[in-house]
């Protein structure tokens, strides 16, 4: 694939995942509407889903062109890097769900004696909440190896493609991400200790979040300053060794004894 059809993936991929990360700060408010007030709201609509495909297909986008810089300066490592990035992003996701059902399943005859004798959905998921609380730290720091993982990609690919702003989109993926480390585990402090509620804990790492989408601005960028190799910056293909017979003029492989053609010693 030519380096100019995955520059263009790639800068439209990065850009799509800036639009898509819209979906969940839009979504964000409605929960917490739904856990002040109570009032059950829909956090789905037709825009949101628009929002959250667009990041899908940012993401495919991104890996296709991940893919073909790879094969294009013949570095596999832009691209394993870049999938070991994703693959830990899918499990940061499982590890947060199963970390809540372990610690709401730990707490099960508390969490069930906060509830009315009729529980609603509402109170259900204000319960949650407060133990969701604790092991946002836990979470955030797990999601520390995706933004490693990519920026070892966008390292990779910024030494071949002499683009430096990749680098600087890695630095704020590991910036980012240890931001919200900082402030998950500066707001579950505060929760225990009864100086801030869940509702606006949940809200403090969204800034963390704010400077890794941060990042794919720069990453967008970076992909559409990517220029045409030229023979000089694409990697030498090595030359290729025969032995010509000195009898029929045959290639046979350097190391071999007798000619594949003709069958006489070289």
């Amino acid at each position: 694939m030519a380096v100019g059809s995955n520059r263009m993936f790639g800068g439209v991929g990065a850009s799509l995942l800036v639009v898509g990360a819209f979906s969940p700060l839009l979504v964000f408010p409605r929960l917490l509407d739904m856990y002040s007030t109570g009032a059950i709201a829909s956090a789905s609509s037709p825009f949101l889903s628009v929002l959250g495909l667009a990041g899908l297909a940012g993401l495919i986008l991104f890996m296709v062109a991940m893919k073909g810089f790879s094969i294009d300066y013949k570095d596999s490592g832009i691209f394993n890097n870049a999938l070991y990035g994703v693959l830990s992003s899918i499990i940061v996701a499982v590890l947060a769900v199963g970390l809540t059902v372990v610690v709401v399943l730990m707490n099960f005859s508390s969490f069930i004696q906060t509830l009315n004798p009729v529980p609603q959905p509402t109170d259900i998921f204000q319960s949650v909440i407060g133990y969701v609380v604790p092991i946002m730290p836990v979470i955030s720091l797990a999601g520390l190896a995706q933004a490693l993982f990519t920026m070892r990609a966008f390292n990779l690919l910024a030494a071949k493609s002499e683009v430096r702003l990749f680098r600087t989109a890695g630095w704020a993926l590991v910036a980012g991400s240890l931001l919200a480390i900082v402030l998950a585990s500066v707001g579950a402090l505060l929760f225990f200790t009864a100086s801030l509620p869940a509702s606006i804990v949940l809200t403090v790492p969204i800034i963390g979040t704010m400077v890794s989408y941060l990042a794919w601005v720069f990453a967008a960028k970076a992909f559409f300053d990517v220029k045409e190799p030229t023979a000089q910056t694409l990697p030498a293909s090595p030359a290729r060794q025969v032995k010509y017979c000195a009898h029929c003029g045959a290639e046979n492989l350097p190391d071999a004894v007798f000619c594949t053609r003709c069958g006489k010693n070289l």
